[in-house]
């Protein structure tokens, strides 16, 4: 007899085999024990996750003589008549038989009863590729059919049935199945088929399988065909052309600590052992979603379908970065997979989107400057605090106990620019005004617009840290008409504070330092310095050609 592949050996007899699917087999049990099935269901669900089986199951339930709590006995005559191809269970495959004609020749045979069995059962498998035609000709027999005859129409793709035929069905929509269900179903096949694959191999092939039972068991049956009946987790990376946990993780941190020459390095070596650029590039969008969501939530395991010890270290590793470091470098390695199809040099590609995870400083737009940001604020969370010197220096002595010939000499007071204007004197016969306290922080003169801009930022650092940072990159400062005029090269930083919010914070911080000053912001190449300077000595009387 010919080798039978290890998702038709184990196909699912009953429901209680059935995995993952719970919330519908519980239901058709309970149709078949009261004896109130329908006259046609429409299983829907992504491949591999139970709809033909199922349907198949409750063929057999529908016409068993004896079920046993709602499922098939496995013993009377109609089931061992159904255990193999029976006539009154049709099965039409509707991607090779979708036209009218095809359909028409099943209705002239619903009215005849069933040869052998009690009800006959017809499973339309992929009812989306039927033709709206044979749609049509199938409606008034779905409707009403004869009551010894029950459909199952089962799709991938509910979204392209009619609804006229949806609203004539019972629908049942199959989930995608978790890695925990596959991975027990898959120790179970594989302990009756007397074959063993390590804990890691059979979680990585659940994951690739992407919620499908029969792609899983294809897979495992690969490994098996591959290595024999002893599969270690290094032989299903192999067979996968996939990376292991460990090195996604190395290539993860270079990538948070900004290595780029450490992350080329580990790309050449995933290219040397002949891995498939796309799967790795899946995988450590896979890797780097999992340590956004570790971030975002926290323990997750259920969401990620992961291990206790697995979600320990991705929330490790994603302290070590921000929330927009993660995600833009899930959204720079998705655009990449799907760019990798039609690339004559895919390593090129690769690279360079390695280099902009790593290096987000070097990109220009405003959401890498914020990326930036976070990534300074991270590094210098993780820095060490600096060490208390080996001999700290004796506190200095008061001024009192000082010898008179240690004084300080006292440092005369830079003079006034001339172009300030002196204070007025007092009329005759009135007393000089009296000399303002000293305040603890002297205020910056107006002829130092640039102590005067420092001073703002100053009043914002508590506030708010990245604009401050932004502000600092003023390259010019003048005054002209009462009003502080600041310039910048970058565009970027100009639209940023520029901003009514961040304009009117910036001018409610300069008016703590000098109160009644405009603020006049600027972009793009400024005055020399020698025009500068002659608008800071004559004003708006300084004119150039």
């Amino acid at each position: 007899m010919s080798y039978r592949a290890l998702y038709r050996q184990y196909r699912p007899r009953t429901f209680e085999e059935v995995i993952g699917q719970d919330h519908i087999t519980t239901i058709l049990k309970n149709q078949v024990r009261a004896g109130q099935t329908a006259h046609a269901y429409l299983f829907a669900g992504s491949r591999g996750t139970g709809k033909t089986s199922t349907a198949k199951i409750l063929a057999r339930a529908v016409n068993c003589q004896d079920p046993q709590d709602g499922e098939p006995c496995g013993r009377c005559p109609a089931c061992l008549r159904t255990a193999q191809e029976n006539v009154d269970i049709v099965e039409l495959d509707a991607a090779s038989n979708n036209g009218v004609e095809d359909i028409r020749a099943i209705l002239d045979k619903v009215r005849y009863t069933p040869l052998e069995l009690s009800t006959k059962v017809y499973i339309i498998d992929e009812a989306h590729a039927l033709s709206p035609n044979a749609f049509n000709a199938l409606l008034k027999t779905l409707e009403e059919p004869p009551g010894h005859v029950m459909f199952i129409l089962a799709t991938t793709e509910p979204q392209r049935i009619p609804a006229t035929i949806i609203s004539r069905c019972q629908r049942f929509d199959f989930h995608r199945l978790s890695v925990g269900d596959m991975t027990a179903r898959m120790e179970s096949v594989l302990q009756n088929a007397g074959a063993h694959i390590e804990k890691e191999g059979l979680l990585t092939i659940a994951r690739a399988a992407e919620g499908g039972m029969r792609d899983a068991l294809s897979l495992a049956d690969q490994c098996l065909s591959f290595c024999g009946d002893h599969v270690t987790a290094a032989d299903v990376y192999a067979v996968l052309g996939s990376m292991d946990g460990a090195f996604l993780y190395v290539m993860a941190d270079a990538l948070i600590l900004g290595d780029t020459a450490r992350a080329l390095r580990l790309l050449d070596q995933v290219i040397r052992e002949g891995r498939d650029l796309r799967t790795f590039v899946h995988d450590l969008a896979y890797h780097m979603r999992a340590l956004l969501l570790a971030k975002i939530c926290g323990p997750c395991s259920d969401i990620l379908d992961c291990t206790e010890d697995a979600m320990s270290r991705y929330i490790a590793q994603a302290e070590k970065a921000g929330e927009l470091r993660l995600l833009r470098a899930s959204e720079l390695l998705l655009g990449t997979e799907a760019r990798l199809r039609n690339l004559s040099m895919p390593r090129v590609l690769v690279e360079s989107t390695l280099v902009r995870i790593a290096r987000p400083e070097e990109k220009e737009t405003a959401e890498d400057l914020l990326e930036r940001i976070e990534a300074l604020e991270n590094r210098a969370l993780r820095a060490p605090a600096p060490a208390a010197p080996a001999n700290p220096a004796p506190p200095a002595s008061a001024p009192e106990d000082r010898p008179p010939w240690e004084e300080e000499e006292e440092v005369p007071l830079p003079e006034p620019p001339l172009w300030e204007e002196a204070p007025a004197a007092p009329p005759l016969g009135q007393p000089a005004p009296a000399a303002p306290a000293s305040s603890p922080a002297a205020k910056p003169s107006l002829s130092d617009p640039k102590g005067i801009w420092n001073q703002a930022i100053a009043q914002l650092e508590g506030d708010n840290k990245p604009l401050a940072i932004m502000a600092r990159s003023a390259k010019r400062y003048s005054l002209a008409d009462n009003t502080l005029e600041i310039g910048f090269d970058s565009p970027i930083f100009h639209a940023a504070l520029s901003k009514p919010a961040n304009l009117a914070l910036l001018q409610e911080c300069l008016q703590k330092v000098a109160p009644g000053l405009g603020l006049r912001l600027l972009q793009g190449e400024g005055p020399s310095p020698l025009e500068e300077r002659g608008r800071a000595l004559f004003g708006d009387a300084f004119e150039t050609d």
